[in-house]
Formats: C-alpha cells, sequence, structure tokens
C-alpha cells in the first residue's frame, strides 16, 4: 500500500468517527444556504505526530486568509486562563494525590450555540467518493 493510499484511508476514517461520534453534524437541508458572507469553510488536513507515526489527527487550520480576513482575525482575544508550570508543581506537592486526565478528542467536544455554528463549517465527501457532491458539516 502507497504512503498517499495508506494516508487517505487514515484521514477518511478521522474524519468519519468525527462525524459519528456526533462532534460534527452535517447542516440540516433549511439552513443550508445562508445569507452571503455569513457562512465559513474552515480548511482541514491530517498530520502524523512525530511521535506517534501511525495515528493521524486532523487540523482545522483556521488561520488561512480569504478576503483578507482569517476566522482567527475575528475572534476576540481572552484571558490567558493557562496555569503556570511552577504553580502546577507547586500544587502538585501539597497533596499526597494527584490525578492526571487524557480526555479524548476533547478540541472536537466544544459546544458551540447554533447561531455561531455557519462559521465553523467544513466539507467532506459522503461514503470516500471523491466524485460525489460535497456536504456540508
Amino acid at each position: 500500500m502507497t504512503q498517499n493510499h495508506q494516508y487517505w484511508n487514515d484521514y477518511v476514517a478521522f474524519i468519519n468517527e468525527i462525524i459519528n461520534q456526533g462532534y460534527a453534524e452535517k447542516v440540516p437541508q433549511e439552513i443550508l444556504k445562508t445569507d452571503p458572507g455569513k457562512a465559513w469553510y474552515i480548511p482541514h488536513h491530517g498530520l502524523y505526530r512525530p511521535k506517534n507515526p501511525d495515528k493521524i489527527r486532523a487540523v482545522f487550520d483556521c488561520s488561512v486568509k480569504f478576503a483578507g480576513t482569517s476566522l482567527n482575525d475575528q475572534l476576540l482575544q481572552g484571558s490567558d486562563l493557562t496555569n503556570s508550570l511552577v504553580g502546577v508543581l507547586t500544587r502538585f506537592r501539597q497533596e499526597t494525590v494527584a490525578f492526571m486526565l487524557d480526555i479524548e478528542a476533547m478540541f472536537y467536544q466544544v459546544f458551540v450555540i447554533v447561531e455561531q455554528r455557519d462559521v465553523l463549517r467544513l466539507l467532506w465527501w459522503p461514503n470516500r467518493e471523491l466524485t460525489a457532491q460535497l456536504e456540508e458539516y
């Protein structure tokens, strides 16, 4: 099997899993046609991590510009809510038990209100058919 064929199979399986898990849902027909300029389609591609070369992940690139702007350009920058490493290590020593979690597919499980979903659309081919009409999710 060629590397490109393996990439295609892995990427299709990954995106189909996101859809099957309900992390992305097909745009209902009644709202498929939006006002011009009210929908944003996020480019995406697969990427293998060097530390885990057998597992692909999707990269949704919100920094891609169209007509001089990107989705990232339109977002408000919030506060930095990341804990400092020194603070985490200091608190880690305060108790006798510590917990660490890895939430599977965490970034795909963020709830987006209905009124804002049009700016997070993606296109995908149904049933792995590149000649089929693209569907919007």
